[in-house]
């Protein structure tokens, strides 16, 4: 009599910090994406039951058993997989965890790996076309190493579908769905961990055709709201294009007008035949790397796209069409001073931005300014994750830690204030009228009804948002400022869609509010220098030193080039003339 192998139980854990989830996303939920990229690379021959859990929707208590546990994410994830993976083992002694993806590269660059010891096999670099080797391998009784690294990438032209059925299953929790189309960039910003990965200072993008199949798949499961995740959009325009073409062919065929969302750079402003079919295609909001309205700054980290131009004038152009930028935007750069604050709320004003949430810059562990600061000394032994507070960082800053404070309170407090608000909408509506401006025709990626929904359904989100309104109405001169914003989009009739900018501009303002409200110095956990600062703890003679990076040599010594050059000029400002 043949008895027939049982099938090895396999489970995905997506299980994010909450509170870092929370405070990004505020109640919305995206599709973990690393566990649908998995699952289409597993067989599906019986050999293997597949199951999803996600500790944002699902109870960790309510996980089933299974044989193995596949864990993925990013550093400020560390405490709770170690949590979730340490229930589970109680539960269930007999089970394998295996936990890869980002922080795994990331620990190993920061040789925390160690701290991921209580994981069976950590997996560092991408898994596509190992995980069926490994999932056989653990399914026979075969021993695998604790540590398994790959060296090479895995070509995402080869990229198979995401898994279908458990995308049946779960699409619906989520907001709209989640496609990765490429990896990669050609840009060099020192402070970026994408450039340094192996062969990922370039391009490398999914076929067209692959891209279009999945978005009509998730059109035809309800998704409304799509974001296209990459490192880049544009880092090859003419596939950009392509992708854009493609999508609004199969519009035209299908009928469905799903609202588009991306993340690329700056030099976007320069196709203007690019913008007008993104948005026919239904793109409205565009995340950008701002980072810094100071070229000081953005020559230091040689973030040289974003200095081509006045980055006032590029956002304009770009936000003619119709587009909203959501910009990402750095405090803490060496060429940073106390006026920086001020020039942000200037550079936001003046560009016409509603959003714009600033972050404190870090060093993340690969990256040319991690090695930079720890050369500099400068580098500070923190906790992964915040810990509780709102901002903590592991760079000593040039500039004191109370100048940052201040300058930052200083900064939400003018940020949050109902008339600067309300200025910055009525620029960026007075923006439209440049003649460039392309209508959608559908409802836009900022999708109120959904993120209701999704709220209503999470008592966490829920209490967040009453916190929001409550927070919100509690200044009586910000109801006085919404009810301009909204009598400024009526007096726009000829712009199609206008109260959609004001719902996202009322979103982001609260947002800000909610996030911000009595910020004080316990909120911050971050170190600055105190007194002189030395040339060697701006620019230390090791960095420029025996440099090897996966990425052709003259684009390395380009960076080196703009960062040194900006460091040089800041040492003779700060240092040489202080002497």
């Amino acid at each position: 009599m043949i008895v027939e192998a049982k099938p090895l139980r396999v489970t995905f854990v997506h299980s994010p910090d909450p509170t870092y989830a929370d405070t990004q996303n505020y109640g919305a939920q995206f599709m973990p994406v690393w566990a649908y990229t998995l699952a289409a690379h597993i067989p599906e021959d019986g050999r293997f039951d597949l199951q999803l859990y996600d500790t944002r929707v699902d109870d960790v208590a309510a996980i089933a058993e299974a044989d193995v546990y596949l864990f993925s994410g990013i550093n400020q994830d560390f405490t709770m997989l170690s949590q979730t993976r340490q229930q589970l083992k109680q539960r269930y002694p007999a089970m394998i965890s295996l936990i890869g993806g980002p922080i795994c590269w990331s620990f190993e660059q920061a040789g925390d790996l160690d701290k991921l010891a209580d994981f069976d096999h950590i997996f560092i670099g991408d898994g596509e076309d190992a995980i069926s080797e490994l999932l056989g391998a653990l399914a026979s009784g075969t021993k695998l190493a604790a540590i398994i690294k790959r060296k090479d990438r895995f070509e995402i032209g080869a990229a198979r579908p995401m898994n279908r059925q458990m995308m049946k299953a779960t699409l619906s929790r989520y907001y709209g769905g989640v496609l990765e189309v490429s990896r990669g960039c050609p840009f060099l910003c020192e402070f970026c961990d994408i450039r340094i990965l192996p062969d990922n200072n370039r391009p490398h993008n999914k076929s067209v055709k692959l891209i279009v199949e999945e978005i009509d798949f998730m059109c035809r499961n309800g998704a409304q709201q799509i974001l296209l995740a990459c490192d880049n959009f544009i880092g090859e325009p003419r596939w950009a294009e392509e992708v854009v073409d493609a999508i609004l062919e199969w519009q035209r065929r299908s009928g469905f007008r799903p609202s588009l969302y991306t993340w690329l750079t700056i030099n976007l402003y320069k196709q203007h035949d690019l913008m007008r079919k993104m948005r026919l295609a239904g793109f409205d909001m565009l995340f950008i790397g701002v980072e810094s309205f100071s070229s000081n700054s953005l020559l230091e980290t040689a973030k040289v796209q974003n200095t081509a131009a006045s980055l006032e004038e590029a956002i304009k152009e770009i936000q003619a069409f119709g587009f909203v930028v959501v910009g990402g935007l750095i405090f803490g750069f060496d060429s940073d001073d106390e006026t920086s604050f001020e020039q942000t709320l200037k550079g936001l004003l003046d560009s016409g931005m509603l959003s714009g949430d600033p972050s404190l810059l870090t060093a993340l562990p690969g990256t040319p300014l991690y090695r930079r600061i720890k050369a500099a000394k400068r580098l500070r032994d923190v906790r992964y994750g915040l810990g509780g507070f709102k901002y903590q960082t592991n760079i000593r800053y040039l500039m004191p830690s109370h100048v940052i404070i201040d300058g930052y309170k200083r900064f939400i407090n003018r940020f949050t204030d109902g008339r600067y608000q309300y200025a910055r909408l009525k620029a960026f509506f007075d923006n439209l009228e440049r003649g460039y401006f392309v209508p959608l025709d559908r409802t836009g990626y900022g999708n109120l009804t959904l993120f209701a929904t999704m709220v209503l359904r999470n008592p966490a989100a829920l209490w967040q948002l009453l916190q929001r309104i409550g927070r919100f109405a509690r200044r009586p001169t910000n109801l006085y400022w919404a009810a301009r914003g909204v009598l400024l989009a009526l007096s726009r009739r000829h712009i199609r869609g206008g109260m959609s900018y004001v719902q996202f501009w009322g979103f982001a303002w609260s947002n800000a509010i909610l996030k911000y409200r009595g910020l004080s110095a316990a909120d911050f956990d971050i170190d600055g220098i105190e007194g002189e600062v030395t040339a060697e703890q701006i620019l230390p003679a090791s960095y420029t030193k025996g440099v090897v990076e996966a990425i052709p040599r003259v684009k390395t010594e380009a960076q080196l080039r703009a960062t040194t050059k900006q460091l040089h000029t800041l040492i003779e400002q700060r240092v040489r003339k202080a002497g």
